[in-house]
């Protein structure tokens, strides 16, 4: 859809010189361009613009975060600034180098009491852990995540916070040129990864929440797994793409959706954003949780 930023301007622009009296046909071409990506895209992530259904809150709610800081970023006070800015009640790390965890550490144990830090990824609560497992993503051979069972006002909530390896672009280096050209992703450690969520998320019992960068779109196959199980917050009370990652840091601006806060049915989602880079390639998403009934 990204071509329609400059087709669709354009083609209103090209139409109105046309209405001013302008014969060219070009105006009927562009329009023939832009009407079916245009329907897509609405049919696609239209109701992302819609408002949403209010929500009677019926028990305790809670703020959730996560956020990759991007494992060469060294702002540790830009990372924190970013956390405190939001002010949730847990919050999931990705990329979490170790310089970077015990500058955290130190910034934020007063405000969060509870926390962990394992391979590549760390967690900071205002609630109590009461219980927590280390694993690895992809059946023990990808990235370090997270498990806990968190007390939440006399509430056991489940929590995972994982990241899925990034799949690394794939190509051939025509005439034995040091230059390659692309082909496409290497899914294999991803998907590996996936499909290992999966299998452990069948055996959580009770309200879950699940976060992390998951390098995955929503348009992509293992996305809906995901969906048939778990709801996602963004899609039920975000507003707009809420893009979060970026090739172009230093541009500030976000291209992909990948970084998620998916939660189990018996929780609803009252409001989701996301926050500033803090230093770090992707943005942090926030989102306010709890239990409550939807449509009333």
């Amino acid at each position: 859809f990204a071509p329609l930023v400059v087709l669709l301007p354009a083609t209103l622009l090209r139409c109105f010189r046309w209405r001013s009296g302008d014969s060219s046909p070009a105006c009927g071409i562009l329009l023939g361009l832009v009407t079916v990506p245009t329907a897509l895209f609405l049919l696609t992530y239209g109701r992302l613009y819609l408002p949403r259904r209010p929500i009677r809150v019926v028990g305790p709610t809670f703020t959730v975060m996560t956020y990759n800081v991007l494992y060469r970023n060294s702002d540790a006070g830009g990372v924190a600034a970013a956390i405190k800015a939001q002010d949730p009640d847990f919050v999931g790390l990705h990329e979490l180098e170790p310089p970077m965890a015990q500058a955290l550490e130190s910034r934020l144990a007063g405000r969060y009491p509870y926390h962990r830090v394992g391979h590549w990824c760390g967690f900071f609560s205002r609630y109590p852990i009461l219980q927590y497992e280390a694993f690895r993503l992809g059946y023990g051979e990808g990235l370090g995540a997270q498990q806990f069972v968190l007390d939440i006002d006399g509430r056991p909530v489940n929590v995972l916070s994982v990241h899925p390896r990034s799949p690394p672009l794939r190509g051939f280096h025509p005439f034995g040129l040091p230059l390659g050209v692309p082909t496409g992703f290497a899914h294999q450690g991803r998907d590996a990864d996936m499909r290992d969520l999966l299998a452990r998320l069948e055996s959580v019992d009770g309200p879950l929440v699940l976060i992390g960068d998951f390098n995955l779109t929503d348009q992509q196959s293992l996305y809906r797994p995901l969906t048939r199980r778990l709801r996602d917050a963004h899609q039920e009370s975000g507003w707009g793409m809420g893009f979060t990652f970026t090739r172009f840091p230093s541009l500030g601006l976000p291209m992909w959706r990948i970084d998620y806060v998916f939660h189990s049915p018996d929780l609803v989602a009252f409001s989701t954003a996301v926050g500033d880079y803090g230093g770090s390639d992707h943005r942090p998403v926030i989102a306010r949780l709890g239990f409550g009934v939807a449509g009333e």
